[in-house]
């Protein structure tokens, strides 16, 4: 059982870093180096790399979902407060999950803001999860 439970915490780590890190990357390395690209090379960049990295994407949302699952469940003694934040957590990551996999879609124009979103809600969830970790150490 300890086996099964280190490995989905790997899970869950893995997956986040892969959702949350490719949205990093993708926002505030490849889309401003595709700014000195023309318009229609830049689109054709943008799609290939949307088509490239929506395997990873459905792979994190899918990742986190059995490993947040399983982590959950086998928690024990809860608080309210750490429900509370928890939920907030959740909502948090749907919009992850909704928001990265709209980005993935070709010809979409507002692909930089929703990166910007995930990148600015990952960011939240990473510090609302170290809350978490000390509510549940105490």
């Amino acid at each position: 059982m300890a086996a099964l439970s280190i490995f989905m915490r790997f899970l869950h780590i893995v997956s986040a870093v892969t959702l949350v890190g490719g949205a990093l990357a993708w926002r505030f390395a490849a889309i401003p180096a595709s700014e000195t690209l023309n318009s229609e090379t830049r689109t054709k960049v943008g799609d290939a790399v949307a088509a490239a990295w929506r395997p990873f994407v459905l792979f994190g949302i899918c990742g986190l979902l059995l490993s947040g699952t399983y982590n959950f469940l086998h928690k024990t003694g809860l608080t309210p407060a750490y429900h509370a934040i928890f939920g907030i957590k959740f909502l948090l990551a749907l919009h992850v999950f909704a928001a990265t996999f709209i980005a993935t879609r070709p010809g979409n124009a507002r692909r930089a803001r929703q990166l910007t979103g995930v990148a600015v809600t990952g960011v939240l969830i990473v510090v609302l999860s170290a809350v978490l970790r000390w509510l549940t150490i105490r």
